[in-house]
């Protein structure tokens, strides 16, 4: 059997996820699921603990029960440590791993059924933004594991799709990709040359997307129905009320991708409003977002200009929300190009698929040559592709300065994975036992003027007491490396003369190994669909 096959690229998405392989004929095709759509909704309703729904029914519950439906998780990632929706009125407690592993589970579920796998898909690589830094990644690749999923490797968004799209050319080139997705939006610079993906640098907003531009429609919505109908009703104590007008807005924000004006009725507790959104109204109600992923986007350019990338050949447009027109329009104007899209929707998850298929071939390669496996792996048809990749955010440790706690910063954000950096600290005091590894995470990029920064421009994702072997003297000196892989996670290994002191980090949210099992004891235990 080809192994190399039996692995599979998702794209887990804040409003919509998809599922993909490469087929027999090195083609990457998107599985569809039940109701014959290429993408799912990433929106979870719970029936009851033991029974949820995944999907387009799940989102169609938003409007009658939204104290019971779960939407734009995705946003909710390294962000919050529970998800407890509209506080007390949530029924059932469920963490954004939890939630996001019921979706990746409704994904594999429809492909196993409709596909002719030979086996149950086991083997994933799953997709996040550029931007997401150690414990966003961490999780994303906990909720595949709280699936029943083994998780070959996270890798990023644009890269993804810079991969389906094909940009493996003998001609070096340097591709922007601009990804605007549902709830996330990233920037990433790329160099190609031949199969080499090279990421220059990346840059961009998690809680930034597509459902931004919905909500802005909704609030016009809202105030012209109040306007209508001399009432005063709000998102904040309407949630039903609020939930119908996103989905109302994300429909007529369809209809005005195609046409330049669209209509809308809609009615509540008794009353209703009819109005027309004409594309000029929409685009000047969103103006200020787009802005934002400009903005975004001329700082990663201004990063790569740093590194000696001057030009760019071509600019690739992702993610769903790309398909509006002013993105385009803003985009060729903005820097002055002709931008492609193409295949926005499936192109990350293709991508993924992909870049699986490669890692599979180079561990069955591995494998063979190293006497671990007998059966040697016929030659990939298609082109061979490798990624560098960079890290999103800058880390670094806590230091004493002039008896003010301070962030020495040791890798900064854009350098290329993997990579690691080592400081050597001294004990402070006489017969220490122990010393405290305080972790930061930052979005600073410059080495120069940023090296040293106050903790309140900080985010602490760690903080962690390695246990001596021994009282050593004050003064003895400590080594700490901190070491990120390929795919954006910190690692860490401390050592005092021949002590080793291995340590994971402890970050908040990110679940231990008995965590992790209970987790997937809920999650197997419910029944998806």
């Amino acid at each position: 059997m080809d192994n190399t096959r039996s692995v599979y690229g998702i794209d887990l998405g804040t409003t919509y996820s998809c599922i993909a392989q490469v087929d027999k004929f090195d083609q990457a095709i998107v599985l569809r699921n039940f109701e014959g759509d290429a993408t799912t909704p990433s929106a979870v309703y719970f029936e009851d603990m033991d029974h949820v729904v995944v999907g387009k029914e799940a989102k169609g519950m938003l409007a009658t029960e939204p104290t019971k439906t779960a939407v734009f998780i995705k946003r909710h990632i390294g962000v919050d440590d529970s998800f407890d929706k509209n506080t007390n009125e949530f029924p059932y407690h469920y963490d954004p791993t939890e939630i996001s592993a019921f979706i990746l589970k409704k994904l594999v579920k429809d492909a196993n059924d409709l596909g002719d796998n030979p086996e149950p898909i086991k083997d994933v690589v799953i997709t996040c933004p550029a931007y997401f830094g150690t414990k966003e990644r961490m999780q994303t690749k906990q909720a595949g594991e709280i699936a029943g999923l083994n998780v070959l490797s996270i890798i990023n968004e644009p890269t993804a799709a810079a991969i389906s799209y094909g940009v493996k050319t003998d001609q070096k080139k340097t591709v922007l990709v601009y990804d605007l997705g549902g709830g996330t939006f990233d920037v990433t610079l790329i160099n190609v040359n031949g199969g080499v993906i090279k990421v220059i640098a990346t840059g961009g907003d998690h809680h930034l997307g597509g459902v931004d531009w919905d909500t802005a429609l909704a609030e016009y919505m809202l105030a012209a129905f109040n306007e209508q109908n001399n009432t005063s009703y709000s998102f904040e104590d309407r949630l039903d009320l609020k939930y119908e007008l996103l989905l109302l807005a994300e429909d007529k924000k369809k209809v005005l991708t195609a046409k330049q004006t669209a209509k809308a009725t809609y009615q509540y507790e008794g009353n209703s409003a009819r109005i027309e959104i004409s594309r000029e109204l929409f685009n000047s109600l969103t103006e200020r977002k787009l802005d934002e992923t400009i903005d975004a986007t001329k700082k990663v350019i201004a990063i790569a200009k740093e590194k000696g990338y001057n030009n760019i050949d071509e600019i690739l447009l992702v993610g769903g929300s790309s398909r509006m027109p002013q993105i385009k329009e803003r985009v060729d104007k903005e820097f002055n190009c002709d931008a492609k899209l193409t295949d926005p929707d499936e192109c990350v998850a293709k991508g993924a698929a992909i870049y699986a298929m490669n890692a599979a071939y180079s561990q069955a390669v591995r494998d063979y040559e190293e006497g671990e496996s007998d059966d040697k792996p016929a030659p990939l048809r298609g082109d061979r592709t490798t990624v560098v990749n960079v890290t999103s955010k800058t880390y670094g440790t806590d230091v004493i300065i002039e008896g003010q706690s301070m962030v020495q910063n040791l890798i900064f954000a854009n350098s290329s994975l993997p990579t690691k950096r080592i400081e050597t600290f001294t004990t402070s005091i006489p017969n220490q036992r122990g010393v405290s590894v305080k972790v930061f995470e930052s979005d600073f990029t410059n080495m120069e003027t940023e090296s040293i920064v106050e903790e309140r421009f900080c985010t602490l994702i760690d903080d962690h007491t390695l246990k001596l072997s021994k009282d050593w003297p004050q003064g003895t000196q400590i080594s700490v490396t901190y070491q990120i892989d390929q795919e954006g996670i910190l690692h860490g290994l401390a050592y005092v003369e021949n002590d080793k002191l291995e340590f994971d980090l402890k970050i908040t949210g990110v679940k231990c190994e008995e965590e992790l099992r209970k987790s997937k004891a809920i999650i197997d235990k419910a029944s998806v669909e």
